[in-house]
């Protein structure tokens, strides 16, 4: 049952948008409530430590930032359903179905105002997030990075996982390979975002999905984050003054940017996005985006995460899901980003944000105030 659905009058008129709209607000409300608590966390950081910034001061910046990378997601993630069914499936005058279903199916009041609190929301909490992450040298230096590094070798039989994987990923154009494949990261995660914000078929699915995704970013990418902070290997000779196990793989690293550089005249987004992390770490840079934290891995709770949701969809996605995971984490290991222990404690961390989302979201008081005509004959999982 639709939300113009729940919303109409006897007559079967269309209800009016504002009626549409306050359905949306209480199904969002968890997740309103949510993000709007948060936002004020940078503002009682502020109140407690001196910072080179006041909270949400490129508040504008987020959101052009989101909306030029949820337009882009989007596209893509169009563009690969158009050719799955086109060149994949072969689906016959496909043209005018996907424009059908594109202006009936997706483009509809429905999902449009659905989604719309909380794409609304998300750059905020966004600009939070990013707030606090660059907060947390200042909050808790730097610590942690020798024990993540005694714990990855403790569990790899005494061997840094970085040097287990060079042997197979150790050649110019495989790491490029897997570079390009772990900047699609951003992609996937603003696709998954996106479409789940105004997703109208299984109900539950979608406020578990986008309830889990913003308690991990908080949960796991600031408050674990800050308990054990961490910069990562990548930063591990300049937190520790230990070279030694990472110096060879950084090496290698910058090589290869140098070597894409010089023959394809191309950026190796690793290195250089490391370089700008670290100079705005330096610098107090608290724009949006910056900011290092090494364990918990986000990208790789949030992978997860999508992953989880995919598993729920079809045996196709639950295979792009869980080859989607392995890239990730593979690539945040090789390109030095994380210690593998990183995505272990950031799984974990998912999981059980997913569980407890999941047995909050059965609660039938919790469905009859999200859902309050879908508790009856029809479920939110429908």
């Amino acid at each position: 049952m639709s939300l113009s659905a729940v919303s109409q009058s006897a007559r079967g008129v269309r209800a009016p948008i504002w009626r549409d709209l306050q359905c949306s607000l209480r199904e969002n409300s968890l997740l309103i409530l949510f993000m709007l608590a948060y936002s004020l966390v940078p503002w009682i950081l502020a109140s407690r430590v001196t910072l080179p910034a006041a909270p949400y001061y490129d508040i504008v910046i987020a959101y052009v930032g989101f909306a030029g990378m949820s337009a882009i997601a989007i596209f893509a993630a169009f563009a690969l359903w158009y050719l799955y069914h086109t060149r994949l499936l072969k689906v016959p005058h496909f043209q005018a179905e996907a424009a059908r279903r594109i202006r009936y199916d997706f483009l509809t009041r429905e999902r449009i105002l659905l989604a719309l609190p909380v794409l609304l929301l998300w750059p905020i909490f966004a600009s939070a997030f990013t707030f606090i992450k660059s907060s947390i040298p200042l909050v808790q230096p730097y610590y942690f990075d020798a024990t993540l590094h005694d714990w990855d070798r403790a569990i790899h039989f005494g061997i840094d996982p970085w040097r287990l994987l060079q042997p197979l990923l150790g050649y110019t154009w495989i790491t490029y390979t897997v570079n390009i494949g772990y900047t699609i990261w951003f992609l996937v995660m603003g696709a998954s975002l996106s479409l789940q914000a105004g997703a109208t078929g299984n109900r539950k699915r979608r406020m578990q999905f986008l309830l889990t995704m913003t308690l991990a970013w908080a949960l796991i990418g600031n408050l674990a984050a800050t308990l054990i902070s961490s910069a990562g290997p990548c930063y591990y000779a300049l937190v520790t003054g230990d070279s030694a196990p990472y110096g060879a793989l950084m090496d290698y690293l910058h090589n290869v940017a140098a070597t894409v550089a010089a023959d394809l005249h191309l950026p190796f987004t690793a290195t250089g996005l490391q370089d700008m992390l670290w100079n705005s770490y330096v610098t107090n840079n608290f724009k949006v985006a910056n900011g290092i934290s090494a364990a918990p891995s986000m990208h790789i709770a949030s992978s997860w995460i999508i992953a989880r949701l995919a598993w729920s969809m079809g045996k196709r996605a639950r295979q792009f899901g869980c080859l989607f995971l392995l890239m990730i984490f593979i690539g945040s290991i090789h390109l030095g980003w994380h210690y593998a222990v990183d995505g272990y404690l950031a799984i974990a961390g998912a999981w059980v944000l997913w569980r407890f989302t999941g047995w909050l979201l059965d609660f039938p008081a919790v469905q009859a105030f999200l859902w309050p005509r879908r508790t009856g004959n029809v479920s939110p999982a429908s």
